[in-house]
């Protein structure tokens, strides 16, 4: 998985669930893909505040077909909404609500 600094953010990261409705904030995964073997087991789990600009917020290795199955990826799901509420109920929805945030601090 590239994620050097002049890496298209947007062609690594898909939204988490196929049925996204979400238009700001939305929760996305991160998966490597076209391998000659298997598909990645790797996931990296995030909240997108703009195009091209990511909050992570874990990681976990996914075996199994949803992430309610095993307790590590359920803890996972948990952890990126934790993040988006908190975004949320700071005012946080985008870049430029981040950076304010921070100089807040």
């Amino acid at each position: 998985m590239d994620i050097s600094p002049d890496v298209n953010l947007d062609s690594i990261f898909r939204p988490l669930s196929n049925y996204n409705k979400q238009t700001y904030l939305e929760k996305d995964k991160a998966k490597i893909e076209n391998r000659k073997q298997h598909a990645s087991w790797l996931r990296i789990y995030a909240i997108k505040l703009n195009a091209g600009i990511f909050i992570i917020t874990g990681g976990a290795i996914k075996l199994t077909a949803t992430m309610q199955e095993r307790e590590h990826t359920a803890i996972e799901l948990v952890k990126i909404e934790r993040t988006r509420r908190f975004l949320i109920e700071n005012g946080i929805v985008d870049n430029d609500g981040f950076v304010d945030y921070l100089k807040e601090l």
